[in-house]
């Protein structure tokens, strides 16, 4: 099916798909129906629940709209001002102030643990986690929560996208059919005919996490990349859709939006993880979660995360995110109809997981970025 049709397909499903919430519970049992009630009434008494979120994890708007309509006595306050780079000063600014105004931050996993987690600012999330559906391990990818942090208890990460090789190329010159691995495509025919994102000094990509990490691909691959195939950089992401989608330069390596891009009828495509032989990831680059220390609303941010990690929760957050085709959640039971093919975990697949904690320092990368650099 065409990922247009997909994506009208995803949009009515998600409409009609309302589910309840469920009673919550205490970390080691079931909490009865008394005791959710109870929680949620202290919520309601606290009035409101602070959510600061960067705009990397969808129509924040939906999500709010979601859990505002489930419980309307306790106010959604959200701050979405754009990226981490422009919210977590915003954060910091304010405690210094002695202002404590957030009770949750969604962004993604690698920047809330460069921002948040060496602060100190945070707080355990599996003490808080009380809702049955949360806390069934069986509802979760490979049995287990997914946390970003040596301890595993603070930086939560729910989000499950679908990781290849970022290689994107031009459909008027290269056939997908023709592609069975992604060394195909750093072979010498394809000097000189890359466009490639120069990454800054400070950021970090999962998906070059990916390739670094990659057993089959490594940093031989992006040394291929960066050297080897002579490429032109650039640093303007529309820049680099352009030139592909133009046929300037047939390959992109790191280019962004290629799927919606595709959408529009440009002659572009991303390589299909699921169409060589290297084995796909799972990571996450924007879907992470964290409860901060001092939290002015502790109820209402507890009863906010297990709504959120919830089955009703993580519908909405794949709501905010119908654009996204490889977008889905870490749990096992939404309902496939409304992900699309490439949001779907295959059980004939083995997945390389991405967003480890020993994964995180992303300095080794930077430092052979700068290396290829220095070598032209």
């Amino acid at each position: 099916m065409k990922r247009t049709a997909w994506k009208l397909l995803i949009s009515a499903t998600l409409f009609l798909f309302s589910v309840s919430a469920v009673a919550s519970a205490a970390e080691v049992r079931p909490a009865t129906t008394q005791e959710w009630e109870s929680l949620v009434k202290k919520a309601e008494d606290e009035g409101e629940v602070a959510v600061y979120a960067t705009d990397s994890i969808g129509n924040t708007q939906m999500i709010w709209a979601a859990f505002q309509k489930r419980y309307p006595k306790i106010k959604l306050v959200g701050t979405s001002v754009g990226r981490g780079s422009d919210l977590f000063p915003k954060l910091f600014s304010e405690r210094r102030a002695g202002k404590f105004l957030a009770d949750v931050f969604l962004a993604g996993p690698t920047a809330i643990h460069l921002n948040l987690y060496p602060a100190k600012v945070i707080e355990p999330i599996p003490p808080i986690l009380v809702h049955p559906g949360v806390t069934d391990l069986s509802k979760w990818w490979m049995g287990k929560h997914h946390y970003v942090d040596p301890e595993g208890q603070y930086n939560f990460m729910y989000e499950s996208a679908l990781y290849g090789p970022p290689l994107s190329f031009n459909t008027n010159v290269i056939n997908e059919k023709d592609i069975k691995s992604a060394w195909d495509l750093v072979q010498p025919q394809w000097k000189g005919k890359y466009a490639v994102l120069q990454m800054g000094p400070t950021q970090g990509s999962t998906a070059m996490t990916y390739v670094y990490h990659h057993p089959q691909l490594g940093p031989k691959f992006i040394e291929k990349i960066y050297r080897d195939m002579e490429p032109t950089f650039f640093r303007d992401l529309r820049q680099g859709t352009d030139w592909l989608s133009s046929g300037k330069f047939p390959l992109c390596f790191l280019c962004r939006r290629i799927d919606r891009a595709a959408l529009q009828g440009l002659p572009v495509a991303e390589l299909d993880p699921y169409a060589i032989a290297e084995k796909p990831g799972i990571g996450s680059g924007s879907g992470a979660l964290v409860l901060m220390n001092r939290h002015p609303h502790p109820n209402a941010a507890k009863v906010f995360i297990n709504w959120f990690l919830s089955l009703e929760g993580q519908i909405a957050f794949r709501q905010a995110n119908t654009d996204e085709f490889r977008i889905g959640s870490l749990r096992e039971d939404l309902p496939q109809e409304i992900l699309p093919p490439l949001a779907r975990r295959r059980k004939d697949k083995d997945y390389l997981l991405i967003n480890r904690p020993e994964w995180m320092d992303f300095k080794p990368i930077q430092a052979l970025l700068e290396q290829l650099k220095k070598s032209k």
